[in-house]
């Protein structure tokens, strides 16, 4: 019965090609707007790393001047997200935490060794302890992290992502090859792998979904070669340093380096904050954290939502696009009214010689269910469309973020096809209920 069924749709529908295609269009609109706002919604608030969120913590302490809190929010004092570097240094050194790492960064002109100068490019760099990468599950292709001596001794060797390496080395295993950032040599140690953390929870609110960093190299090699772009670190001071020289940026006051630990249970976040308070009243002893000792530890989620790079309400946008998703279904359920009441003649002579009402339903859910999965492949498109479009809009999301993944695009197909039957099924109990005897008089 099923293949017959499909057949009287099929003809159904090019007995009324006009009809149907607006249907068809009316649903590919409606899942489209829906599905593109709803893809954008879920890759920028879901988790960017699951099984750590509730384990990396963001360090924050107060140490900025008694006369200049760093900022008021609703009527709190809060502390800045990031630290000096005398501060970050002090709490890597403590190693209180399972591990834990300072986050810098810089700009520098890098290429391979063989390339000419002209063909170097300006390229953002990370620079962090061997701890990241294990603290952020960061999967190599090739190679790994650097040892505990280039932590300490700040060498020069790098960690390059799988772009790069495509770029420079043609995709080759380029771990102990070298390439030039600046005009000094870094040797290579490994290449990460596919890795896109949405959002990037440890970069700045404004790169939260910019792709990650190319190169990573130790945070004491940044310090050792005093590479600093003021453009590129957020560089907040309530006194300013002695002189321009790099030496008195890193003794001053100025706040510029994110700093992120990772422990093991709430136990473990109470024992750290109670070592922050310790940390802070030593400092005060020191002549410095003269404001009142707020110190806070917020985990990625927490974090997230504090620099509102997340919202923790719903998404009004997402709400609109379903809204609109069900006003087009109202349209095309006005259609298949109209529709069905066109084949009330074809149906009274149906139920005369025999079909049954569950007959007729069957049939016109079989023809619903084509059109509901038709205007969602074409929905499909439409949505991948609109992704695009919004990549280009929104210069600070990568085309490659914005992808419907799998489970989105079945998804989709489903909701297309259970839309257009929920607002089809009134027309289609409405077309069973036609009686033979006053359609077969009217023959």
């Amino acid at each position: 019965m099923l293949g017959y069924y499909l057949k009287l749709a099929f003809i159904s529908l090019k007995k009324t090609p006009f009809l149907s295609f607006l249907m068809i269009i009316t649903i590919a609109i409606g899942i489209g707007a829906a599905m593109t706002t709803y893809t954008v919604s879920y890759l920028l608030a879901k988790d960017p790393i699951p099984s750590k969120s509730e384990k990396l913590f963001n360090v924050r302490l107060n140490s900025f001047g008694p006369d200049k809190p760093f900022n008021i929010a609703k009527g709190k004092e809060v502390p800045p997200t990031i630290l000096t570097y005398q501060d970050a240094m002090n709490l890597q050194n403590a190693q209180q935490g399972v591990r834990q790492t300072p986050l810098g960064s810089f700009k520098m002109m890098t290429r391979g060794i063989t390339q000419p100068v002209t063909e170097a490019k300006m390229t953002a760099i990370r620079s962090a302890y061997r701890d990241m990468f294990s603290m952020f599950d960061v999967p190599f292709k090739f190679g790994g992290a650097w040892d505990e001596v280039a932590d300490k001794e700040g060498l020069q060797v790098a960690v390059i992502s799988q772009e790069l390496n495509d770029k420079l080395f043609l995709g080759e295993n380029s771990v102990g090859k070298s390439l030039l950032i600046g005009e000094s040599s870094y040797q290579i140690v490994g290449v990460t792998d596919d890795w896109y953390p949405i959002p990037k929870f440890f970069d700045y609110r404004v790169r939260a979904y910019n792709k990650p960093r190319d190169i990573i190299i130790p945070f004491n090699t940044q310090i050792n070669n005093e590479l600093w772009t003021s453009s590129d670190v957020s560089f907040l001071c309530w006194k300013e340093p002695s002189d321009d020289s790099f030496s008195a940026i890193l003794a001053s006051e100025c706040v510029w380096v994110s700093y992120w630990v990772e422990l093991a249970s709430e136990a473990d976040r109470s024992r750290y904050l109670d070592f922050l308070h310790r940390y802070s009243m030593e400092q005060r002893e020191y002549g410095r954290f003269l404001r009142e000792p707020l110190h806070q530890l917020f985990n990625v989620k927490e974090d997230l939502v504090d620099r509102k790079v997340q919202k923790e309400d719903g998404n009004i946008a997402l709400w609109l696009a379903f809204a609109f998703l069900g006003v087009c279904l109202l349209n095309c359920m006005a259609m298949m009214v109209a529709k069905f009441h066109t084949k009330t003649g074809e149906v009274g002579l149906r139920r005369a010689v025999g079909a049954s009402k569950q007959d007729i339903v069957a049939q016109f859910s079989i023809e619903t269910c084509i059109v509901g999965l038709l205007g969602g492949g074409l929905g499909l498109l439409l949505a991948q469309f609109g992704l695009v479009v919004t990549a280009q809009l929104y210069s600070h999301l990568y085309a490659e973020m914005l992808e419907m993944t799998f489970g989105i695009v079945v998804m989709t197909i489903v909701l297309a096809i259970t839309s257009a039957m929920a607002f089809g099924l009134l027309p289609i109990l409405h077309a069973a209920k036609v009686q033979p005897s006053s359609q077969l008089k009217s023959l």
